[in-house]
């Protein structure tokens, strides 16, 4: 049997006063001269110094009972899928409490400590780098991103979608559940959506159906937004982090809320979804917003409503902007509406933002090319879009 650590430190000292060379002494011992030298420096007759040292009590701990405290809201939170569970809102629920919240940071370190940590969110994809023209958002109605979720399925097989709406400054959502994607079932969607947020002045997209139809015509949802006064901004091409902020609430609606419970009636999905709506828009807070919910941001605030769509003229307006943001690649084409327009030289890996200006006839040149800073590159002129 092996001789225990405090012996082969006691041999070592022991040799070392006899006379013996650290050198010999560590490689006799399977141990460093460095350690033989610790070990000698430490020698104590007084003590046990040869034994393994206790830590010391922590100083700054936090208090048992707080910490049960934080442990005992964490489990309350848990036990609400719709709920956040994250340091934030451990630290919120325990000042509404009247306790003294200790640091998220803390709180994270009891969490860890318990055995009651959840499981980290998937990073988001890193940027690559580059300049990005996003459209600027400061107050609520600036930008909203929207998206859908689906094709899903009920129990039973009854497909529907989600068309989810996120007004980006202060995270108030919106949520829709329809039976399909098609444009005559969505831009109604659309439309109910903005009765509860109000219109926005843009509208970020993705390039996928029903917002464009193939590639070389734009859909309803487009027009519509367009006579409501909203200028819908398509992101690049496979770029769906883009929509970052809806793509989140995607997250959110399907792991809080739909994979939380079980679905057989398409009605009744709609009539939860709009009770989840309500309950995050009530109490769910992000740091970027400084910790205060949705309805808080908005309370007072005067929202713009959309106008009904049977009184909507027919066709596409004369007046409103189409904005198209894509990234140049080697190529140096810009690829639009199926049309390729070659770019400088200088716009190779960079972003450009290209803008159709329905308000310029198309023998003229509506379609406005600007680089990240918003400087003017180049001006074409292609047709309007619709009949």
């Amino acid at each position: 049997m092996g001789r225990s650590e405090a012996e082969l430190r006691v041999e070592a000292v022991r040799r070392r006063l006899a006379g013996e060379s650290p050198e010999w002494i560590a490689r006799s011992l399977g141990r460093s001269r460095r350690w033989v030298s610790k070990w000698v420096a430490r020698h104590d007759p007084a003590c046990e110094w040869a034994a393994d040292r206790k830590p010391g009590r922590v100083v700054n701990r936090t208090d048992a009972a707080l910490e049960a405290q934080v442990v005992a809201v964490r489990c309350r939170l848990a036990e609400n899928p719709w709920a956040q569970i994250g340091s934030d809102a451990i630290a919120w629920e325990l000042s509404k409490l009247g306790v003294g919240a200790p640091c998220t940071r803390t709180i994270e370190r009891i969490l860890a400590r318990t055995g009651t940590v959840g499981q980290r969110r998937r990073e988001r994809p890193r940027s690559k780098g580059l300049p990005y023209p996003a459209p600027s958002a400061e107050r609520a109605g600036d930008l909203h991103q929207a998206d859908l979720v689906g094709p899903r399925h009920l129990d039973g097989g009854m497909p529907f979608v989600a068309l989810n709406c996120v007004d980006i400054v202060p995270h108030a959502a919106a949520i829709e559940i329809a039976p399909d994607q098609t444009e005559a079932t969505l831009t109604p969607s659309l439309m109910r959506l903005w009765e509860r947020l109000g219109v926005p002045r843009r509208l970020q997209l993705d390039n996928g159906k029903p917002f464009q139809l193939g590639s070389a015509s734009l859909g309803e949802i487009v027009r519509v937004s367009l006579h409501q006064g909203a200028t819908p901004v398509f992101i690049p091409q496979g770029e769906p982090w883009r929509n970052g902020t809806c793509e989140q609430f995607n997250d959110t609606f399907d792991k809080r809320f739909f994979r939380s419970e079980r679905f057989d009636d398409r009605d009744r999905l709609a009539d939860r979804a709009l009770e989840f709506e309500c309950f995050h828009n009530a109490n769910h807070r992000y740091r970027s917003t400084g910790k205060r919910t949705p309805d808080e941001l908005t309370a007072g605030i005067e929202r713009r409503r959309p106008t009904p769509l049977a009184e909507l003229p027919p066709g596409w307006p004369e007046q409103g902007r189409i904005e198209f943001i894509r990234f140049i690649r080697s190529d140096r084409k810009l690829r639009l509406l199926r049309r390729s327009i070659e770019m400088p030289e200088t716009q190779v890996y960079r972003y450009v933002t290209a803008a159709l200006d329905l308000s310029i006839p198309a023998k003229e040149s509506n379609l406005l090319i600007t680089d990240h800073h918003g400087e003017l590159i180049a001006a074409h002129n292609i047709p309007r879009p619709g009949p």
